[in-house]
């Protein structure tokens, strides 16, 4: 194909022409996707400043995602802090109810009198030929390192003959098996130059012992048994006892003559009886919520009627109430989470604020529940007794003052990450807003230079038209 020839006029126009056209081409592309820069050809220095800054962007679009649960978690927790707090106050309330009802007792109750018991003790006692405090041993029977033991309610005292028996007394012996007995009995020296070996109390058994000729002192080695068949004093009519809510139960005393007698029928009984070595009965109640009644108690030296329990049902149903609210207050603070972090049982949050990890804030966990918060279960009927409700008082005060102080710590930590939130929202608008600037077209502008391109366009047509067209007559003159 040969070389086609152009006038200078039209190449002139069709050099316009292209180059208006790369312009149309340039400003459409604009239009079309927004940018001014759309790649590193378009101006690099903007290009790559535009995309540093949208990256970062990027990164901390994505950080305030966990900044956003780490709010919830908080609010979480303070939520978590704010049902407790109730709660806790509830069971104050429940405790200060108790405190005003009478106080209760946990001891069954008791009641003691005197009996009509002769009070007898035993006593044994052994001839020792009239001798006098003062004389010596040796006319015992001792030999060198006998002993002789005298043993009462298992305490045992021992005299040994230490080979000086030319020197030692009978006092001396009276001395040292009176120091071993101490309160359980003691040995003394009668009027008429007896041993008499006497215990503290009538149901007492007594033991004599030892390597010595036991005999010359009148006594032996067998046991002497506490006097049990001790008469009572005239009885008449029936005993009855009560205890609780269960059946009366008598004792028919014109069949009691003997203290054996008194102690058997006693021990047969529902409720805990006993005599003891003063003579002193008591009657204790099977269960201190119970209340005894007594009738025909005079020749026992107990008052008739009924002894009334002090335990306090409305105590007791105030401490199972705080119990409930003890249990309710572990439950909450257990299900205080999200997103599987709670605060108010030991877990700990950290929060990232920026791309390279540099600013954060870490929040420790605490432990909120009843242990945690050192409010203690109160014991089965803990309730009857003030000193008991105080105490557990005490505990709710420091629970509550804890709850308070760890609550304007998340308060303060939740403001740190609502205000850094914010900060983080803003400095992306500012970094995307600053990306935009190098690199968006300005739509009216490129709108008018389509338009003034258009119009070029149609011109430089209409111009080159011309052209051809002169071209053409310079031709036919020709």
């Amino acid at each position: 194909m040969g070389d086609i020839t152009l006038s200078s006029a039209v190449r002139t126009n069709l050099l316009s022409l292209q180059s208006t056209a790369d312009m149309m081409s340039t400003t459409q592309n604009r239009l079309s996707t927004g940018l001014k820069v759309n790649s590193a050809l378009d101006d690099p220095t903007a290009f790559f400043t535009a995309s540093s800054l949208n990256s970062r962007a990027g990164d901390l679009n994505r950080l305030l995602d966990s900044v956003g649960n780490a709010v919830q978690t908080v609010k979480a927790a303070d939520d978590g802090i704010s049902a407790i707090t109730k709660l806790v106050e509830s069971a104050q309330a429940t405790a200060r109810q108790a405190l005003q009802k009478p106080a209760g007792s946990t001891t069954a109750v008791a009641l003691t009198g005197t009996t009509a018991i002769a009070d007898d003790v035993v006593a044994l006692t052994g001839s020792v030929d009239g001798m006098a405090a003062t004389d010596l041993v040796s006319g015992l029977g001792f030999a060198d390192g006998q002993t002789l033991t005298v043993t009462i309610d298992g305490t045992t005292a021992t005299y040994t003959e230490d080979g000086a028996s030319t020197t030692d007394t009978i006092q001396e012996v009276i001395d040292d098996i009176n120091t071993g007995l101490g309160a359980k009995g003691s040995v003394a020296l009668s009027d008429t130059g007896e041993l008499v070996v006497t215990a503290s109390d009538n149901t007492t058994t007594i033991t004599m012992g030892g390597t010595a000729t036991i005999a010359d002192v009148g006594f032996n080695t067998t046991e002497y048994t506490a006097k049990t068949n001790t008469q009572v004093a005239a009885m008449t009519g029936t005993l009855s006892i009560t205890d609780g809510s269960a059946a009366a139960e008598t004792i028919d005393m014109s069949s009691i003559n003997t203290r054996e007698a008194l102690e058997t029928a006693l021990s047969a009984l529902t409720v805990s009886a006993s005599i003891d070595g003063s003579n002193n009965i008591s009657i204790t109640s099977s269960d201190y919520k119970n209340d005894v009644t007594i009738a025909a108690g005079d020749d026992f030296g107990l008052t008739n009627g009924t002894t009334s329990s002090s335990y306090n049902t409305e105590r007791a149903t105030l401490e199972t109430e705080f119990n409930n609210l003890r249990t309710q207050i572990d439950q909450l603070a257990a299900d205080a989470s999200f997103n599987g972090v709670n605060l108010l049982d030991g877990d700990s949050l950290s929060v990232v604020f920026n791309e390279d990890g540099s600013s954060s804030l870490s929040l420790a966990g605490v432990s909120f529940n009843s242990a945690g918060l050192n409010v203690s279960e109160a014991a089965t009927d803990a309730f009857q007794t003030d000193a008991s409700i105080n105490a557990t008082m005490t505990e709710l005060g420091a629970a509550i003052s804890s709850l308070r102080s760890q609550g304007s710590t998340f308060g303060s930590n939740l403001s740190v990450i609502e205000v850094r939130q914010d900060f983080t929202k803003n400095l992306v608008n500012t970094l995307e807003t600053g990306a935009a600037n190098l690199t968006l077209a300005d739509i009216n502008e490129e709108g008018a230079n389509m338009l003034a391109l258009q119009t070029r366009q149609q011109l430089s047509s209409i111009a080159m038209s011309m052209a051809s067209e002169a071209d053409q007559q310079v031709l036919r003159l020709f």
